[in-house]
């Protein structure tokens, strides 16, 4: 049993042979081409569930992008979600949310990469990123030399995956929590009325951070902004 996948929970633990042969061509075809660092997640486009995620990144970072749900404000999936070709990291540091999510990410030496997408017929996303964690100078050149292959190797290995599990099976209702433990305290704070610089002394952190924070909390609650976010998190009954 690999150990990483079984302590995310993101997949069954009695998942079968099939699926272990499929995962170590995955990974053995990024080898040969140059790449040692890659992720796979696979979603319904709603995203209102877990994704499947498949990984060799550091378990800090995808623990704690399983715990947060990061998914919902990835901006690496909301620019996926939304087109079909490849593309480069570099477009989306530019971004207000790239650039913070980035920050969090790149303290796991997650800040460089390309994502390569697919959207199937039953109404699945899926994308597979290869990351330059240790700064290879013939990343680039790689790249541009196997795309098709890695394109087709995302093809081959979501097939694969769905050929061992239904739908329903690799997507079953989410029991987690929606928020974070740190977004529910800046949360409760702001439904207390308090403002931004003092949200910021309760939770120490910064001012900028709790805007972050407020900012994650509706695009998860999928709302415009903070008035919202708080509404719809009373009417849910979050809080």
């Amino acid at each position: 049993m690999n150990n990483r996948l079984e302590f995310l929970g993101l997949i069954h633990s009695d998942i079968d042979e099939f699926f272990f042969r499929a995962k170590y061509e995955l990974e053995n075809k990024l080898k040969d081409f140059g790449f040692y660092s890659y992720a796979y997640i696979a979603t319904l486009k709603n995203r209102k569930v877990t994704p499947v995620i498949i990984s060799n990144y550091p378990a800090s970072w995808l623990s704690a992008y399983k715990a947060a749900n990061y998914h919902l404000i990835d901006p690496v999936i909301n620019y996926g979600l939304l087109n079909c070709a490849p593309f480069s990291w570099g477009k989306l540091q530019g971004l207000t949310e790239g650039k913070e999510f980035f920050k969090l990410s790149g303290r796991h030496q997650i800040s460089s990469g390309t994502t390569f997408i697919l959207h199937d017929s039953v109404g699945l996303f899926a994308a597979l990123s290869v990351c330059n964690i240790s700064n290879q100078d013939e990343f680039e050149q790689r790249l541009v030399d196997h795309a098709a292959e890695i394109q087709m190797a995302l093809i081959h290995f979501h097939d694969c995956l769905l050929s061992t599990r239904t739908v329903e099976e690799l997507f079953p209702e989410s029991k987690d929590d929606l928020l974070s433990e740190k977004e529910m305290l800046v949360l409760k704070c702001v439904v207390r009325g308090k403002a931004y610089r003092e949200v910021a002394a309760i939770c120490a952190i910064s001012e900028r951070t709790v805007k972050f924070h407020m900012s994650n909390i509706s695009r998860k609650l999928q709302v415009c902004n903070a008035k919202q976010a708080v509404f719809e998190a009373k009417r849910r009954g979050i809080i």
